[in-house]
C-alpha cells in the first residue's frame, strides 16, 4: 500500500518517533519524583500479594474471581512487585515505559497517515498531555496505560504489516500485532471498540475508495488481527459463565448493559463527546488559571518540550516524503483524520455507557477515547495549517501549555494525597508492631481515612498495613475521632458508630431508615473488637499518631536502621519524600487568610473531606462542559476541618446547600466555628452567611460544624451542602 521512498537510519527513526514523548515524560517526573505511591487499588493488589503471593494472571478459584474476564489485569502490578517488592519506584518506570509507547506509536500513526512526521509528532503531545482524563497520572491505572500501549503498539505494527512488500515479514508483523492487542485485551477489554484503528491510516491517507479495495494478502493480515479479538471474544463468554463478573454487577443499572447504553446514548455526545473534544481542554485552561501561583516551571518546561518537538521533526525532514506535494496540501487528508478520529473517540467512550456510575466520573472513562481525540485535533491543527501557519502554530502551542498544566497538576493532586497515606501510614507503622493475626483499631483525629481516595473502610487499610508488615493481620476497623464515626457504610452511604465498653470495642450500623420508593432498611449485626486482642493507634488531628516520644523515637531507629521487610518497606514507601523540588507552583501548597471548600473543584479530583458526618461526595454531570460535586449530612451534626491563617478584623463564612432532605432541616440549621454558635441567616433558599466575629477564628486548624435534624424518612439524611467559604469581612464577595 504505502512505500517508503527515502530511508534513514534507526537513531533519526527512534528520536522522531519518542524524543518529544521523552521531552513530556521527564518535564513531569522532574518535579516530583517518584514521590507519588499507591492509591486505592494499588494497596489491595500489594495485600493480596502479601497474603498469596504475586499472581500475574487471574484464576477462577483465585483471589480476583470476578476480574476474570480481564485475566492479565494483575500483571503490570505482579511484574512492577516482582521487580521491586519494597517501593514503589518500579510503578513509576513501568507507567513511564507505558507513556512513552503510547507517544512513539502514536506518533507513528499519525506520520504515516499525513505524509507528516511533523504532525506526528504534535499527536504523541497531544495523546500524552490530554486532559479529559483524570487518571492518567496515577499509578492505578498502570494497568490501563499499558492495555493503550500495547493496542496502540499493534495498530503499528499492523500499518507496518500492510506496508511490507516481503509476505513472510508482514506475516510476522502481523501475528506480534495480533499477540500485543490479544495481552491488551486480557488487561482491559474496553480496547475492543477500537479494533478499526490501524484502518484509521490507510482511510485518512487515501480515503474510503483504497480503504474498501484491500487486495487479498491484506485482508489476509486483517484477518489475523481480528482473529486475536475472536479469541479474546471466545475466552470472555466461557469465563461470563462461570463466574459472577465485575462487568455484569456495574453494567447495566438493573434493565441489562444494551437497554441502558441505549437509553444513555445521547450521553455519548452530550458528556463523552462534548467532554472528550472540548470540556478537557476547557477545564485544563481554568486550572493552569486558578490552581498555579507560579508559572515559571511550566513555562521553561513547555518551551523546553517544545524545542525538543522542534528538533524531531527536523531530524525527520525531508527524509521519508510518502506523499507528493498535491496530495499533502490536500484539505482531504486533515479532513479524513478528524472524520477518523470523531469515529474513534466515541467509540472509545461507548463501552462506559452501559454502567451509570462510570458515566458520572472521569476516572479511566476517556483515557480510550484520547487516541481518537488526539487525532481529531490534529486533523483540526492542519486545516487551520492550510489556512495560516501562524495561527495554527500558536494553537498548537495553547494546548501544549493547556495540556502540560493539567497532567503536572493532576500529578501533583496525586502526590498530595499519597504524601497524607503516608503519614498516616508512616506514623501507625512507627506506633505499633501489629503481630499477624491482632485486630487494629485506628481512631483517626484527622477525620479523613474513610474517603475513596483514602482507605474507602478498614479493609483497605488492612491491605495496605498487611503489605507494610509483611504479615496477614486481623481484621481492621476506622473510628473518625472525636465523633466516632465508624468508617462502614449502610445501603445509604451513612456511616456507623464506635462504642467503646469494658470488653472492649462495639460497631454498630446505621439505624433503619427509608426513603422515598425504599422500604426500610436492613440493619447488619454490630460487630466487637476484644480488648485484649486488639491493638489501638491514634491518629492525632494534624495527621501524627499518637504515641510516647521514647517508645515512637526507639520504634522509629528500628525502622531506620533495620533489614526486616516492615523496615524496608518504611524506607521505601512510607519514609517522607519531597513532593515539590522546585518552588511551590500550586495555590493549596499554602495556607491564606481566606479558605474555599467544595467537595471537588475538577470532576473527579476531589480531596478527602476532613471532617465528620458527610456521605461521599456526588459529582452532577449535566453535560461534558460542567461538573459539580456536592455531599449529603447524614448525621444531625457535620463538620470541616480546614487550615487558615486568619488576618486581624471580623469573617464572613457563607455558602450553598442546594438540597435539603425536609424543610424542618432547613429551618432548624446552625452553625458552629470551633465550638463556638454563629449567628447563621439565610439570604436565599439555599444560599447562607455568617458573620464570625474577631478571634474566633485560629491560626492552624479550624473546625466549622453545622448542627440540623436528620430526616429517617429520607434516608437519614439532612442537607446537602455545595460550598462553603470563609473571608474576612472587607473581601466577601459572591461566589457560585
Amino acid at each position: 500500500m504505502i512505500v517508503e521512498k527515502n530511508r534513514y537510519s534507526f537513531f533519526n527513526r527512534a528520536c522522531v518517533l519518542l524524543l518529544p514523548s521523552l521531552a513530556i515524560v521527564l518535564a513531569l517526573w522532574l518535579p516530583f519524583g517518584f514521590s507519588m505511591g499507591g492509591l486505592v487499588e494499588e494497596w489491595d493488589l500489594l495485600g493480596l500479594f502479601t497474603e498469596h503471593g504475586p499472581f500475574l494472571m487471574v484464576h477462577l478459584d483465585g483471589p480476583l474471581p470476578a476480574h476474570a474476564i480481564r485475566p492479565l489485569m494483575p500483571l503490570s502490578f505482579a511484574l512492577s512487585y516482582l521487580a521491586d517488592r519494597d517501593s514503589f519506584d518500579v510503578w513509576h518506570w513501568l507507567t513511564i515505559a507505558s507513556l512513552l509507547a503510547k507517544g512513539g506509536a502514536m506518533s507513528y500513526l499519525v506520520s504515516r497517515a499525513t505524509g507528516s512526521r511533523g504532525w506526528g509528532v504534535v499527536a504523541a503531545a497531544l495523546l500524552i498531555l490530554y486532559p479529559a482524563d483524570t487518571m492518567q497520572m496515577s499509578l492505578r491505572s498502570i494497568h490501563i496505560n499499558i492495555a493503550i500501549a500495547l493496542m496502540l503498539t499493534g495498530s503499528t505494527l499492523l500499518v507496518v504489516a500492510f506496508e511490507t512488500r516481503g509476505l513472510f515479514r508482514a506475516v510476522v508483523a502481523a501475528l506480534a500485532a495480533a499477540f500485543l492487542y490479544l495481552v491488551s485485551l486480557g488487561i482491559y477489554e474496553a480496547g475492543l471498540v477500537l479494533i478499526a484503528l490501524p484502518l484509521a491510516v490507510p482511510f485518512a491517507r487515501y480515503g474510503l475508495n483504497r480503504f474498501l479495495h484491500f487486495r487479498r494478502r491484506e485482508l489476509g493480515l486483517a484477518a489475523i488481527w481480528i482473529a486475536s479479538v475472536c479469541l479474546y471474544l471466545a475466552y470472555a463468554a466461557w469465563a461470563s459463565h462461570k463466574v459472577a463478573s465485575y462487568q455484569a454487577q456495574v453494567t447495566g443499572g438493573g434493565n441489562g448493559p444494551l437497554a441502558t447504553a441505549i437509553a444513555a446514548l445521547p450521553k455519548l455526545f452530550t458528556i463523552g463527546g462534548l467532554r472528550a473534544l472540548v470540556g478537557g481542554w476547557v477545564d485544563a485552561w481554568h486550572m493552569v488559571a486558578t490552581e498555579y501561583t507560579s508559572y515559571l516551571y511550566l513555562g521553561c518546561a513547555a518551551a523546553a518540550i517544545a524545542a525538543v518537538a522542534l528538533v524531531a521533526v527536523t531530524m525527520g525532514r525531508g527524509r521519508s516524503s510518502v506523499m507528493g506535494d498535491d496530495d499533502f496540501s490536500s484539505w482531504r487528508v486533515p479532513l479524513r483524520l478528524v472524520l477518523a478520529g470523531l469515529v474513534l473517540m466515541l467509540a472509545g467512550y461507548a463501552p462506559f455507557l452501559t454502567s451509570p456510575y462510570h458515566i458520572i466520573v472521569s476516572q479511566r472513562t476517556f483515557l480510550w477515547a484520547t487516541p481518537g481525540a488526539a487525532m481529531a485535533w490534529t486533523g483540526l491543527l492542519m486545516l487551520v495549517w492550510h489556512w495560516a501557519r501562524i495561527p495554527a502554530v500558536a494553537t498548537a502551542c495553547l494546548l501544549l501549555v493547556l495540556g502540560f498544566g493539567a497532567q503536572l497538576f493532576q500529578f501533583h493532586h496525586y502526590t498530595e494525597l499519597m504524601q497524607r497515606q503516608r503519614a498516616v501510614l508512616r506514623d501507625i507503622v512507627e506506633a505499633a508492631d501489629v503481630p499477624a493475626g491482632k485486630s487494629v483499631l485506628v481512631l483517626d483525629g484527622s477525620s479523613q481515612i474513610g474517603h475513596s481516595w483514602f482507605f474507602v473502610n478498614g479493609d483497605m487499610v488492612r491491605n495496605a498495613l498487611n503489605y507494610l508488615y509483611g504479615r496477614s493481620l486481623g481484621k481492621v476497623e476506622v473510628c473518625r475521632s472525636p465523633s466516632m464515626e465508624w468508617e462502614r457504610a449502610d445501603q445509604f452511604g451513612r456511616k456507623g458508630r464506635c462504642i467503646r465498653n469494658d470488653a472492649g470495642w462495639t460497631f454498630e450500623y446505621a439505624p433503619s431508615v427509608s426513603g422515598p420508593g425504599s422500604p426500610p432498611s436492613t440493619v447488619e449485626a454490630p460487630k466487637h473488637f476484644s480488648k485484649n486482642d486488639t491493638v489501638v493507634v491514634s491518629v492525632r488531628e494534624d495527621g501524627v499518631a499518637a504515641a510516647s516520644t521514647q517508645e515512637q523515637s526507639e520504634r522509629k531507629q528500628e525502622l531506620q536502621t533495620g533489614d526486616d521487610v516492615v523496615a524496608r518497606r518504611y524506607r521505601g514507601v512510607l519514609s517522607a519524600r519531597s513532593s515539590d523540588r522546585f518552588a511551590p507552583m500550586f495555590r493549596d501548597e499554602a495556607v491564606g487568610a481566606s479558605y474555599r471548600w467544595s467537595f471537588g473543584d475538577w470532576w473527579n479530583l476531589d480531596l478527602p473531606t476532613r471532617g465528620s458526618g458527610w456521605r461521599e461526595a456526588e459529582w452532577t454531570v449535566p453535560n461534558g462542559l460542567e461538573q459539580y460535586a456536592a455531599a449529603w449530612m447524614m448525621n444531625s451534626t457535620a463538620d470541616v476541618l480546614f487550615e487558615l491563617a486568619p488576618s486581624a478584623g471580623g469573617y464572613r463564612v457563607q455558602g450553598v446547600f442546594d438540597q435539603f432532605a425536609s424543610d424542618a432541616v432547613r429551618e432548624r440549621m446552625s452553625l458552629r466555628i470551633n465550638g463556638k454558635p454563629v449567628a447563621m441567616r439565610w439570604v436565599s433558599p439555599a444560599r447562607f452567611e455568617a458573620d464570625v466575629p474577631s478571634g474566633a477564628l485560629i491560626s492552624g486548624t479550624n473546625r466549622i460544624g453545622f448542627v440540623t435534624e436528620t430526616d429517617d424518612k429520607y434516608f437519614g439524611l439532612a442537607g446537602r451542602l455545595d460550598w462553603f467559604e470563609v473571608t474576612p469581612m472587607s473581601a466577601a464577595r459572591t461566589s457560585r
